[in-house]
């Protein structure tokens, strides 16, 4: 029948969602799907199809970042390396309207170059700058906006896991995506430094000013010298990928030893240090590999049972210009974003709106950008935003209905990145076309 495959989409997400309200795990309730969907839809005999895709969507040599990029971070947070960058940062901003609110986002920046883990540097930042915000009578607005702001920019700015596993999933080139995010991630973190110190200097109630201690110029630059070695990560890492020496799975265990050798050197490295980021790694990856099997898994299901070629031609039938496409289903991200987690949203949305974007002719790397920043988006959109509740979790004090105000204008600035690079996508395609 003509709307049969409108059907079998309507019983997918169906039982997506009876899954996510039952407390299941995401990842357990795409591959209780994808049993179930190729019994029902193709006979006991296709089970073999899940087993087979299984092993092969995880057994790629280009998923190698993920556990690597996860591990980096873990160690910079754990070794206390994260917090120094933080406090490096901090001498530099000087006497500006909201000084904390700008070491809040230029640590969340410097920390997403060197780690790409955007819920541990919101960790990391609530836990060291809101007593120091809190102390200084800032308001929510500028601290914990702030830093989910910041900490959100790890999503962005290679290295990110959380990019890798979108490539891998889009199927797209992850060291063109790694790079693409670059331009995007600065000129966001540039919003955030404008806006925050606009904002302080119309509204001074709400960042009150202080006289800070004055730097001198020689413990400037002794703190920037002190983490300057921090700094060969982004080297390490984005440089080798920009500059063709090594692919993003090269880079990404090069980042771990260079790592490691910091943390020697700076005489932070510990057996505790390495067991807990070990740990975290592990379960971390482990999600996401269950992640990318699920997801698999749900693509062939919708090609077996025609839902993706229909849906395609669908589409195609609409004669929508391109653009209200791509504005329809970012309308779509945005609102799977205010009640179900960012890996959630990649297993929903990803095997339905590539094959449209092939079809349509538009940018992959360019549109997965875009999904990315909605990605981030949604860490920090009520009421389900991750991000935010890990703010709650490092600083209990605060009421959640202060943490979702101070999110707004975050998301504000985001939606605002969106349509900047709408109009001028040029700035996505600058550097993985230079670097090819």
């Amino acid at each position: 029948m003509e709307l049969e495959w409108a059907m079998n989409l309507v019983f997918f997400f169906g039982f997506l969602i009876i899954m996510m309200l039952s407390g299941m795990p995401v990842a357990l309730g795409f591959l209780a799907l994808n049993i179930i969907g190729l019994y029902i839809f193709m006979g006991g005999g296709s089970l073999s199809l899940l087993a087979t895709s299984s092993f092969t969507s995880v057994g790629q040599f280009t998923l190698i970042p993920i556990p690597l990029f996860i591990l980096m971070g873990e160690l910079l947070m754990r070794t206390g390396l994260a917090a120094k960058t933080v406090d490096a940062v901090d001498h530099w901003i000087g006497r500006v309207p909201g000084r904390l609110s700008l070491s809040a986002v230029g640590g969340g920046t410097l920390f997403g170059a060197l780690s790409g883990a955007s819920m541990a540097s919101v960790a990391m930042l609530g836990s060291t700058l809101v007593p120091e915000m809190s102390k200084r009578k800032y308001k929510p607005t500028m601290s914990v906006g702030a830093i989910l702001g910041g900490g959100g920019l790890a999503v962005l700015i290679p290295p990110s896991a959380l990019g890798v596993l979108l490539g891998a999933l889009a199927k797209v080139s992850i060291a063109e995506l790694l790079l693409a995010g670059i331009l995007p991630g600065l000129l966001l973190a540039f919003l955030y430094f404008v806006y925050f110190t606009t904002r302080a200097y119309l509204q001074p109630e709400l960042a009150p000013p202080y006289i800070a201690e004055k730097t001198s110029f020689g413990t400037k630059m002794r703190a920037l010298l002190e983490v300057s070695p921090l700094f060969s990560l982004i080297l390490v890492v984005t440089g080798s990928i920009f500059l063709g020496f090594a692919t993003p799975s090269e880079s990404a265990a090069m980042g771990v030893i260079a790592t490691m050798l910091l943390a020697v050197c700076y005489r932070r490295l510990n057996w505790k240090a390495v067991v807990a980021a070990m740990k975290s790694t592990m379960t971390t990856t482990a999600m996401m590999m269950l992640v990318i099997v699920g997801s698999t898994g749900f693509s062939q299901l919708l090609a077996l049972t025609g839902t993706t070629s229909s849906l395609v031609s669908s589409v195609g039938e609409l004669n929508l210009h391109p653009l209200m496409m791509i504005l329809i289903m970012q309308a779509i991200i945005l609102l799977l974003g205010c009640f179900i987690d960012t890996i959630s949203i990649m297993l929903v949305s990803i095997p339905v709106f590539m094959p449209i974007v092939g079809v349509m002719g538009i940018d992959p790397i360019w549109f997965s950008i875009l999904i990315l920043i909605q990605l981030e988006l949604a860490g920090i959109t009520p009421p389900f935003g991750v991000l935010l509740f890990v703010m709650k979790g490092v600083q209990q004090h605060l009421r959640i209905s202060e943490i979702y105000k101070a999110a707004m204008p975050i998301v504000f600035l985001q939606f605002l990145l969106i349509a900047i690079l709408m109009i001028f996508p040029e700035i996505v395609s600058f550097l993985p076309s230079i670097a090819k």
